[in-house]
């Protein structure tokens, strides 16, 4: 017992001695850099980061949160050089490296899951599609970039495979909505961006004009309002599921809807119905299914009762009504070149980030709304397809619908509280993969995140307590 207890906290104690040997030796370069003014808060940087390698869950439980508030992070260590984000990840990593020995049971046993399994199999068809790339020097860019999104997975789903930590990490999912949110709908109230920097998130507008919010996401307003969508639902759900704490839950659904509607993003308005018809049948034997009825309702015709005209032409231009849109025709235009590329190569695929390269083909220049600047494929799934092959596309969709299942399973046998989690995380994985068909979300957070975090779930059922780390 002693030998058990006293280790951990060498181990500790010597990585916080180097940390803050190094964060102090940091923090003098700073100031004699001549940003004097900086070095104060370069020491909160440092215990952010101490904190993820000392206590990898830390990390991970950060990493699940700022996933979509990242512009949030930015802001508070805006001293840090570089992507906070991604620094926050390698320090996580290097926590759950150094501490290996502890994490041994969580290892093994996430790596004999079936998602995991999948995720292997699609790192594999990564490595081989960059190989056989048409652009090595393209895949090899975007690739990298892919490889320290999916990274996210094993680092939550080792991290957190605990039954409260997993709880904890789905409930992040409300929060961060709620706080993006409240951020989103501050920026059209005052017509400022307080929060977002990057040129994707503060120069968004529509064709008429209106200037678009990401909320407190360095992503693009369309992008950004699928995360917020994804956590609108798991709370949405957890309201229903969770009596507890169904006021605080309850708020985040709110605020998250209103902020939808704010967004300017037809698809995740259009998901949203879906979904929420979806909800409304499956719950409809609930005690509260009627007045939820009514409600929802009352509130859609509110919306539309206060939608500005340019907004409601927009969504209806969806369906062939209200004002045109060309970028409708110029995202059909993207499907058939990644159809026509998928027929042309469909094993290993283009490679990674070839399709914004082979998007300018000549072979393609007849097509309408063609440009003479490269695009992404709006659709995740073709956008695997043509860069990965249908073998990456098969292992890829192995994952999701692996933690699809993982979840169905739980909230049918766990119990009621893990049951809780397991629904509402079930319903917000599934209407992100559905708002996914519209854009291009390999690269997004939250689509490595969320089966992460299934997986994380699922192992803390399978044999509870194994894996503990003291």
């Amino acid at each position: 017992m002693i030998r058990r207890g006293v280790i951990p906290m060498l181990h500790e104690g010597w990585i916080g001695l180097a940390v803050g040997v190094l964060g102090g030796l940091f923090t003098l370069v700073v100031a004699l850099s001549g940003e004097p003014l900086l070095a104060p808060f370069v020491p909160i940087g440092i215990m952010v980061g101490l904190a993820a390698v000392v206590r990898p869950v830390w990390g991970a439980m950060m990493l699940v949160f700022f996933a979509y508030p990242d512009a949030l992070l930015d802001k508070l260590l805006f001293m840090v050089p570089g992507a906070p984000y991604k620094l926050l990840a390698l320090m996580t990593m290097a926590g759950l490296a150094l501490r290996a020995r502890d994490y041994r049971m969580r290892i093994e046993g996430i790596f004999r899951g079936p998602t995991m399994v999948a995720f292997v199999i699609f790192a594999t068809t990564w490595a081989i599609a960059i190989l056989m790339a048409q652009d090595r020097g393209a895949a090899v860019s975007w690739g990298g970039d892919l490889a320290t999104t999916y990274i996210l997975l094993p680092l939550v789903a080792i991290a957190l495979s605990e039954t409260r930590l997993a709880t904890i990490g789905i409930w992040l999912l409300a929060a961060a909505t709620l706080i993006s949110g409240l951020a989103l709908m501050a920026d059209i109230v005052t017509g400022q961006r307080l929060l977002s920097t990057s040129d994707a998130a503060t120069t968004a507008r529509t064709a008429e004009g209106f200037d678009r919010s990401s909320g407190a996401s360095n992503a693009n307003p369309t992008t950004a309002a699928t995360m917020l969508l994804t956590g609108t639902i798991v709370a949405l759900v957890h309201a229903i599921e969770t009596p507890t704490y169904r006021k605080a839950f309850t708020l985040a659904a709110l605020i998250g809807t209103l902020a939808i509607l704010a967004s300017f993003a037809r698809s995740a308005m259009l998901v949203y119905g879906i979904i929420a018809v979806a909800l409304w049948v499956t719950y409809r034997s609930h005690r509260q299914a009627v007045p939820i009825g009514i409600l929802g309702l009352f509130g859609l015709m509110v919306a539309v009762a206060f939608m500005p005209a340019s907004f409601l032409d927009r969504v209806l231009s969806i369906f062939g009504f209200g004002g045109g849109d060309w970028t409708l025709g110029r995202r059909m235009t993207y499907n058939i070149i990644g159809l026509d590329l998928v027929w042309r190569y469909p094993v290993f695929g283009i490679g990674p980030g070839n399709f914004y390269e082979m998007f300018t083909d000549q072979d393609y220049r007849y097509l309408p709304g063609r440009t003479l600047y490269g695009r992404q494929l709006h659709n995740m799934y073709l956008s695997i397809m043509v860069e990965y092959g249908l073998l990456g596309f098969a292992a890829f969709m192995g994952v999701q619908i692996t933690a699809l299942r993982s979840l169905k399973r739980l909230w049918q046998t766990a119990p009621p509280d893990v049951a809780a989690a397991a629904k509402a995380l079930f319903w917000g994985m599934l209407t992100y993969l559905v708002v996914s068909v519209f854009v291009p979300n390999e690269y997004i957070k939250y689509t490595w995140i969320l089966p992460g975090l299934a997986a994380a779930l699922w192992l803390s059922q399978r044999r509870p307590g194994f894996h503990d780390v003291k």
